[in-house]
């Protein structure tokens, strides 16, 4: 959890330093779960757990933005730095601009509770232990897919859904070799509601994307 919290901390401080055009911060409200086996989101024995957590993005424009934040809960903890594109211009500040579905990508550090307590069991050398545990934190690192939609109700709140999708590469560490198993419920979801609160609100247009758009009128 440590670690988590650490890399939480790099990531908000980057995405800060230059947070004068428009950003605002939240929670994120709602269930993850690991998947049985496969992309599909069929819950393995552990079901569904509560989880939450909080972000701070960064509004690059309209249609860009960086979002960091943390999801906890009992079985996992995540942490995440994001990539997000806006389908729709989003802008508080115009009445025919404060709703957008969007998708997102980037990196994520997911710690399942589970698989560590596995891991912490595992027994061996002094060698392999060290090994097992350099792979064990390594294969931590995910990447990220989050898809949803935001809707600005004012012109200082956000709500929105979103739906995250995290694959896995962690190695079954419940008996020796501790080889990967194909079967090991490594796919992870989040599906909740985010309420935010938009600390400066001006955005620029995207230049780019906008005339291009207009090219095809």
């Amino acid at each position: 959890m440590r670690k988590i919290i650490v890399f939480t901390g790099f990531i908000f401080m980057a995405l800060g330093v230059e947070a004068q055009k428009g950003y605002d911060y939240g929670v994120f409200l709602g269930m993850t779960q690991t998947h049985l086996s496969s992309i599909l989101p069929i819950p393995d024995t552990g079901g569904l757990k509560f989880a939450g957590g909080g972000y701070y993005r960064y509004s690059m424009n309209e249609r860009y933005s960086v979002r960091g934040g943390i999801i906890v809960s009992p079985a996992m903890g995540d942490a995440f730095g994001l990539f997000e594109f806006n389908f729709h211009p989003l802008n508080s500040k115009k009445a025919k601009k404060v709703f957008t579905s969007y998708i997102a990508t980037g990196l994520s550090y997911v710690v399942d509770f589970t698989e560590k307590g596995l891991f912490d069991q595992a027994a061996g050398t002094p060698a392999d232990l060290q090994k097992l545990k350099t792979n064990f934190w390594v294969r931590n690192i995910r990447i990220p897919f989050n898809a949803g939609v935001r809707y600005n109700v004012t012109s200082r709140m956000t709500v929105g859904v979103e739906w995250c999708l995290r694959k896995g590469y962690q190695k079954d560490y419940s008996e020796a070799p501790y080889n990967y198993s194909p079967l090991m419920p490594n796919w992870r979801s989040h599906v909740g509601v985010t309420i935010g609160y938009l600390v400066s609100n001006y955005c620029k247009t995207c230049p780019f994307y906008e005339n291009e758009r207009k090219k095809l009128k």
